[in-house]
C-alpha cells in the first residue's frame, strides 16, 4: 500500500498510475502509446472559434493521453493525494478530453487514493468509481472499458463501405494535389537532439502528392508524399531511413467540414539504426555510431475541409533510446552537449494545408 501522506502529484503519476497504464497494455513509442505535456495549438476548447469570451481556457496540460493510433483515445488528469476530486477537478479533465485535438471518449481523474472514469460525453456520474485497494477487483472491468482491445473492438463496430463518400462535397476516393506542411515549436529534452529541433523549427515542405481512401476496417486513410522526409529533417532522417511517403488514419466515419469539429488524423512511426551506421554529429563531423539508436514517431494532423483544401495544425511527438551506449563515449558527449536525460524525448507542432482535387 503506497504511503500516500507522504506523496505528491508526481510520485502518484510514476507509483501508482503510470504502472496502471503500463498493466493495462499502454508503453511510449508504440501502437498503444502513452503522450505527456500534450500541447495544444489552441489555449482555448474550440479550433475554430476562439473565443475569449466563450470558450472555456485551458490550464495546464493533461498528465496522460492513451491512444491506440488513429483509433481512439482517452485521458487520466491526476492529483496529489491531498487534494479532492472535486467538480472542479472533473471540469478540468474534461476540458482536455473534449479538445477537438484530443477528442477523447473517456477521462479519468485520479488523487492516487481514489479514481473516477467519466465518459466525456456525460459529467453527471461516473461511469467507474473505486479506491485504490480495490483495483484489483475492477481491473478487468476497466481493461474492458479502456485497454487497447476495447478500443480496438469500438472500432470494429464501424462497416467498411469501399464506395462511400469520405465527406460533403468529397467521393469515396480523393487525390492530394499539393499543399505544404509547416514545422513550429519543436524542442527536446536532449541537449545533442535539442540541436537537430533547432533546424527543424520555421521549416516548410511542399507537400507533392498522394490520396484519401477507406481502408479495409472502414477507416479513413491518407497516403501523403512530401518533397523531403516529413517528422524529421536533414541527416537524422537519412541515418533513420525515412522515406517521403506517410500513412495517416483517421477513426472518423467522414472527414469534417466543421472547424470546431475537427478530424483527427495520426501517422505512427518506427525506425533503429545499429552500431557502426555512418552518421553526422554537430559539432563532431562523420562519425561511425558507437551505439546503437531507436526512433518512434507520432504525427496528428488535425484539420477540416474548407473548399477544396484541408487544413489545420500539428503535434508531434518524438520518442529515442540510445542502445549499449558505452560510458566513456556518453562521458565525452555530455561533457560537450550537456547530461543525458534517461528517456530521450521530443515535441512539437505545426501547421498545414493539402490541397485535393474534387471532381
Amino acid at each position: 500500500m503506497p504511503k500516500f501522506d507522504e506523496m505528491n502529484e508526481t510520485d502518484v503519476r510514476e507509483i501508482v498510475v503510470r504502472p496502471l497504464l503500463n498493466r493495462l497494455g499502454y508503453e511510449h513509442g508504440t501502437e498503444n502509446t502513452i503522450r505527456t505535456e500534450q500541447t495544444f495549438r489552441y489555449a482555448r476548447a474550440f479550433l475554430g472559434r476562439k473565443n475569449t469570451a466563450k470558450d472555456p481556457p485551458l490550464v495546464g496540460r493533461a498528465d496522460y493521453i492513451l491512444e491506440v493510433a488513429s483509433v481512439g483515445r482517452w485521458v487520466v488528469e491526476v492529483k496529489s493525494p491531498a487534494e479532492a476530486l472535486d467538480r472542479d477537478v472533473v471540469e478540468q479533465a474534461h476540458t482536455y478530453a473534449a479538445h477537438p485535438e484530443v477528442a477523447a471518449m473517456f477521462f479519468m481523474v485520479t488523487n492516487g487514493r481514489s479514481f473516477r472514469l467519466y465518459r466525456t460525453s456525460s459529467l453527471d456520474a461516473p461511469i467507474m468509481s473505486w479506491d485504490f485497494e480495490d483495483t484489483e477487483e475492477v481491473f478487468l472491468a476497466l481493461a474492458n472499458l479502456v485497454g487497447p482491445d476495447a478500443i480496438r473492438r469500438k472500432m470494429a463496430l464501424l462497416k467498411p463501405d469501399a464506395g462511400k463518400p469520405l465527406g460533403r462535397g468529397l467521393g469515396s476516393e480523393v487525390q492530394i494535389i499539393g499543399g505544404w506542411i509547416q514545422y513550429e515549436d519543436h524542442v527536446s529534452n536532449h541537449p545533442l537532439l535539442n540541436l537537430v529541433m533547432n533546424d527543424v523549427n520555421g521549416l516548410r515542405l511542399p507537400i507533392t502528392g498522394g490520396n484519401v481512401s477507406r481502408a479495409e476496417d472502414g477507416r479513413l486513410h491518407a497516403k501523403l508524399h512530401t518533397a523531403k522526409a516529413m517528422p524529421m529533417v536533414g541527416e537524422l532522417s537519412e541515418l533513420l531511413e525515412v522515406t517521403d511517403g506517410y500513412d495517416f488514419y483517421a477513426a472518423d466515419e467522414l472527414i469534417s467540414t466543421d472547424q470546431e469539429r475537427p478530424t483527427i488524423f495520426q501517422n505512427l512511426i518506427h525506425s533503429n539504426a545499429p552500431a557502426g551506421t555512418q552518421m553526422k554529429v554537430p559539432g563532431m563531423g562523420a562519425i561511425a555510431a558507437p551505439f546503437g539508436f531507436r526512433f518512434a514517431a507520432t504525427t496528428e494532423a488535425v484539420g477540416f475541409v474548407d473548399g477544396d483544401v484541408f487544413k489545420g495544425t500539428m503535434a508531434l511527438d518524438y520518442q529515442f533510446a540510445f542502445v549499449d551506449m558505452p560510458v566513456m563515449v556518453k562521458a565525452a558527449m555530455e561533457a560537450q552537449f550537456g547530461r543525458f536525460p534517461a528517456h530521450p524525448q521530443a515535441s512539437g507542432g505545426g501547421l498545414f494545408e493539402v490541397l485535393l482535387l474534387l471532381r
